[in-house]
């Protein structure tokens, strides 16, 4: 679930009368086979019908999506999708090669928001590591929540990803469920499946089952799917702004606000049961990620100390940020040391330090800026307070590689 009150997209040329982008701007699509982005892949679900947008993963982009939706379990999380658009024939395909997190603090358990700020750093970021690659979408996380495009993600994707190839990735971090959306005959709907390349392993990296799912519609977003204002923009920033073209009836702004009262009254008793969900469920979930990372499992045997992604021999761009995720629970420690080098070296580096104990969380993030490309090592060290390893205590050490953006 999604709210945003500003957006930019530097493509969009939508006019007050028509939302979608139609003929034309597919026409001037590069076409590609469709076999191309699909014979070496994995069908996750089932395959796209004739008027469904079909997307095609890369594997550096999944792992990228799903690092970061398990940095925060407790609030939504997104950030947008990078890649090529193309056509065969009349079916539109989309590859997605890179997702950018939206770093921004405008989130929590039912909402995520793509702020000025995090547009901003979106397109610093894409124009300093992908300036190749355009936005061809956004995903955000529900975490415990399950998988559809609620109204506000309705507005949201309508308003800021006009495109007819522009697509919506939800997942559910907690329930391993994910799902697309997309434009569909000039509407939003569910899309049954999605392609992942096998291109950096033999075996999908994706753990998410693809739900029968479906779109939330109200009467507003039924309203902005007709019409909303013309674009205001910013001459500073580059953003735009969207609202709906004409307000609501008194009655019906009294209305909304008797059932917003009702209905963030019930929202909030669903909160509390969704923690204690969340609660009964962290163990399962911490059992599940270790079983996915059963390769980090005979580097690192200790499951009080383990690092669970990036997995051992996995392929990561250099220059990006890692999010080092793990469980770090030794109560003798004083804090735990992240540590990298390059493969065959002495020479330890530090990537960062995690002070506080958890069971499933984010441990650092290894800045991999201004490092070749090549085979390295982390490592998960528990340490005292002078920075010693704990005796008998072996650290939990796996091996990458990291190389060179495409």
């Amino acid at each position: 679930m999604s709210s945003a009150s500003t957006f930019s997209n530097g493509r969009s040329t939508t006019t007050d009368s028509e939302p979608m982008i139609g003929q034309p701007e597919i026409d001037s699509l590069p076409e590609r086979p469709l076999t191309d982005l699909t014979v070496e892949a994995h069908l996750h679900g089932h395959q796209p019908a004739e008027n469904q947008v079909v997307v095609s993963h890369r594997q550096q982009a999944l792992s990228q999506i799903r690092a970061h939706s398990i940095t925060n379990l407790r609030s939504e999380l997104g950030g947008v999708l990078l890649g090529h658009a193309y056509r065969d024939g009349e079916q539109l395909i989309v590859e997605v090669i890179a997702a950018l997190p939206a770093r921004n603090d405008d989130h929590g358990p039912i909402h995520f928001t793509f702020t000025a700020d995090a547009w901003s750093q979106i397109h610093h970021e894409r124009a300093e590591k992908y300036p190749d690659l355009e936005i061809v979408g956004w995903f955000h996380t529900h975490p415990g929540l399950g998988v559809f495009y609620s109204s506000d993600d309705v507005v949201v994707h309508t308003a800021a990803f006009t495109l007819p190839w522009h697509v919506g990735l939800v997942v559910d971090p907690l329930g391993n469920h994910a799902s697309y959306f997309g434009w569909q005959d000039g509407r939003l709907a569910p899309i049954v499946g999605y392609y992942e390349q096998l291109d950096t392993q033999p075996t999908p990296v994706a753990p998410w089952r693809v739900p029968k799912t479906e779109v939330w519609h109200t009467r507003e977003t039924e309203e902005f799917y007709a019409s909303y204002e013309g674009r205001n923009e910013d001459a500073d920033e580059g953003l735009v702004s969207y609202g709906l073209n004409r307000p609501l009836a008194l009655s019906n702004t009294v209305t909304l606000g008797i059932l917003g009262f009702v209905i963030g009254f019930f929202l909030l008793i669903g909160w509390v049961a969704v923690l204690n969900r969340e609660v009964n469920h962290l163990e399962s979930v911490v059992a599940s990620l270790a079983g996915e990372t059963s390769l980090n499992t005979v580097s690192c045997p200790n499951p009080q100390l383990r690092i669970l992604a990036p997995t051992t021999q996995s392929q990561l761009v250099a220059g990006q940020d890692v999010a080092v995720f793990g469980t770090a629970v030794q109560p003798e420690a004083a804090r735990y040391q992240i540590e990298y080098r390059p493969a065959g070296s002495n020479l330890w580096d530090l990537a960062g330090i995690q002070r506080l104990q958890t069971d499933l969380g984010l441990l650092t993030t290894w800045k991999t800026t201004g490092l070749r490309a090549g085979a390295y090592d982390l490592r998960l060290t528990a340490v005292d307070r002078q920075n010693i390893p704990l005796p008998g205590m072996n650290s939990c050490q796996i091996s990458v590689e990291l190389v060179a953006g495409g």
